[in-house]
């Protein structure tokens, strides 16, 4: 492993996300791969792999990817990784696409859009959580109050009641579809970010190849 490189030292910095194994992993790798390439000096080591912070961001989208068709891999068939997961890659693939050492307009427009996406589903799953309460509150309060006019007016009380139990049902038939919904968007935006992300840098490393 390469010694006294402030470029590796400052690389470490920003990978503190991974694992003490995986950063070390990471850290042998390019240590291994600078000096296979001879570069001798921090600047040189930018020219080809980027600033720190722009290969760190790369190296944390890989191992993101990897995560997430880990866990596809490790459950059942046909299932998706969890939810929370696939928005960190997706915004993990954002920052390493914006921090390419070559941005390129259509990559900026193509980051951007991922991130609108991401936007989008994040205020979906907040106002699908602030419907599917309202409505259970408001059924909760409309059977209280049904309840509390029943000595009074007995038809009034039954309506209410009715309307009452009718939102809760609802709320317990919406919730799981509307989060199964929100679990597919997650899922297709993660795939094409992934998508993206392959064709891009795959494109580049084979382009360096030739």
């Amino acid at each position: 492993m390469m010694k006294n490189s402030s470029y590796m030292d400052e690389l470490a910095s920003y990978l503190n996300q991974l694992t003490n194994d995986e950063k070390q992993d990471v850290l042998e790798f390019y240590s291994e791969y600078v000096m296979d390439a001879d570069l001798k000096t921090d600047q040189e080591i930018i020219q080809k792999l980027g600033t720190p912070k722009q290969l760190s961001r790369k190296i944390l989208a890989d191992y993101s990817i990897k995560a997430v068709n880990s866990e596809q891999g490790s459950t059942a068939s046909g299932s998706t990784a969890r939810p929370q997961r696939n928005i960190r890659m997706i915004w993990l693939i954002i920052l390493a696409l914006l921090a390419s050492p070559i941005a390129i307009p259509i990559l900026i427009v193509l980051a951007l859009g991922l991130f609108m996406i991401l936007l989008v589903i994040v205020m979906v799953i907040v106002m699908t959580i602030i419907v599917i309460v309202a409505v259970a509150f408001g059924g909760v309060v409309s059977i209280v109050g049904g309840l509390a006019v029943i000595s009074s007016s007995i038809p009034t009380s039954i309506f209410f009641i009715g309307i009452g139990l009718g939102a809760v049902g609802l709320t317990l038939i919406a919730a799981p579809i509307g989060f199964l919904i929100i679990k597919v968007l997650i899922e297709m935006a993660a795939n094409f970010s992934k998508w993206i992300y392959n064709r891009f840098f795959k494109s580049r490393r084979q382009s360096k190849e030739v």
